[in-house]
């Protein structure tokens, strides 16, 4: 690996864009969150190229130097309440660790979405779901 990849821990928050604005507050109020980015897609991307959540609010988050994500979720049962997202700078990085992890997987996805150059989620034999970003 050229670095290390840098973790970003992941709250799947189901229901509204609203429901996600109130966790981001709750956490800001308990941990002195600061909002590092957050809302919906540019309005230059066709919505047709879209995936279903990504038409939601995802926001990052700080606390106390790490960060976290609260991204639109479900009930836990599709890839989890909490998953471990790693940022790649290489992508060859991201398809190894990809590679290693759809062995025996649950679930898994691999993608090319807007919002970065390539995305993969995999639940892997375990239960843990893996959220792998090359930007």
């Amino acid at each position: 690996m050229t670095k290390s990849p840098e973790l970003m821990v992941v709250l799947n928050i189901s229901g509204s864009n609203e429901r996600r604005l109130e966790a981001f507050e709750l956490y800001r109020k308990a941990f002195n969150a600061n909002k590092i980015s957050g809302g919906l897609p540019p309005d230059d991307v066709p919505s047709e190229n879209l995936l279903p959540d990504e038409l939601e609010t995802h926001i990052i988050m700080e606390i106390n130097g790490y960060k976290f994500g609260i991204f639109p979720g479900d009930d836990g049962s599709s890839h989890g309440l909490v998953n471990c997202q790693f940022q790649f700078d290489n992508e060859d990085d991201l398809r190894k660790a990809y590679n290693v992890l759809v062995q025996g997987a649950a679930k898994h996805l691999i993608e090319s979405p807007f919002w970065c150059k390539l995305f993969g989620l995999v639940t892997d034999k375990y239960g843990v779901c893996w959220a792998l970003v090359f930007d």
